[in-house]
């Protein structure tokens, strides 16, 4: 990764730019952990960032009432287990001590994953997290602790699906339709266009505007209806490239598309092979609904690459 961070480094000057200070790789166990630590040390390469892996952890033998299991006995047992995760830590993260300026590793006791890390979360500017496993591909996406932690981080959440392989093209999702949220899109790109300059990625910008080819016929007959369809794109184009050079940020293509954007975005962002796609999510809708207005299971289930979201925070 140095050769594709070091000839970006002139690229970002005067440029607004994300806080990416601290980094928390998290999970509830150690699957996936090292794929992701690895991208948290990209990303540190070119940050400078401190990097804290941790895990959170429980067992029921913490309610094990007293007369069973007394209070000194249990306290034992609870840091022997404790201990055993430390040292799986302590293997990921040892071959990068050498290679990483600040990273260290903590287990986390709580018998609420999401609650043990949001609550670890309040100093640290990105959550890397690797996408919970299970017996079905269709299920991946689905786990509780992927989507709470969606839902309720402050900071932007990575979710981790596989290696950083070709990380040529980074896809930022915005909706340029609804201004109350233009600072929410704002983020996105700010938060994009950081990570395309850690990944030496060319950014690209999609944005889905409506189809009207079911109404065609009854609106034809009353409406310009190419026109209405070219004043959508239109809008948004200005909207999009007003962003852009507001935020002196280097775009290499927008794609304006008619269409849902629950069937847009995914499928523009596989086409060009992004490894990592940025959405918005809003806090006060939870993640039953996007701001680039379609559910995010569906979009993010249907990527194929990496996906961080950028939380709307309630006023």
């Amino acid at each position: 990764s140095e050769a594709m961070t070091d000839q970006n480094t002139d690229k970002t000057k005067g440029t607004t730019t994300a806080k990416l200070d601290r980094l928390l790789i998290a999970n509830d166990s150690l699957t996936g952990m090292d794929i992701a630590l690895n991208k948290a040390a990209i990303i540190e390469h070119y940050t400078g960032a401190e990097l804290m892996l941790a895990e959170v952890i429980y067992d029921t033998i913490a309610e094990e009432p007293p007369e069973v299991l007394p209070p000194q006995q249990q306290a034992v047992l609870i840091e022997g287990l404790k201990a055993a995760e430390r040292n799986g830590l302590e293997q990921l993260v040892a071959p990068y001590r050498d290679r990483v300026a600040s990273i260290d590793h903590e287990v986390l006791w709580n018998k609420n994953a999401t609650t043990g890390i949001i609550e670890h979360l309040a100093d640290f500017d990105l959550l890397i997290k690797p996408v919970s496993q299970h017996t079905q591909l269709v299920d991946r996406l689905n786990a509780p602790l992927d989507w709470s932690l969606m839902r309720s981080a402050e900071c932007p959440v990575l979710i981790s699906k596989q290696d950083w392989r070709d990380t040529s093209v980074l896809v930022a999702a915005v909706d340029a339709a609804d201004t109350d949220h233009q600072p929410l899109n704002q983020q996105i790109l700010i938060v994009a266009n950081d990570l395309a300059n850690v990944l030496g990625a060319k950014l690209h910008v999609v944005c889905a505007y409506p189809s009207l080819g079911q109404k065609r016929g009854e609106l034809q007959v009353a409406m310009d209806y190419d026109g209405i369809k070219a004043d959508m794109r239109d809008s948004r184009d200005h909207l999009i490239h007003g962003l852009i050079s507001e935020l002196n940020i280097e775009v290499a293509e927008i794609h304006l598309l008619e269409g849902k954007p629950g069937a847009v975005i995914p499928a523009t962002a596989n086409e060009l092979g992004a490894a990592v796609t940025v959405l918005g999510t809003a806090a006060r809708r939870g993640l039953s609904q996007l701001i680039i207005g379609n559910t995010a299971e569906r979009i993010i289930e249907a990527l194929h690459g990496d996906v961080v979201t950028v939380r709307e925070l309630a006023s």
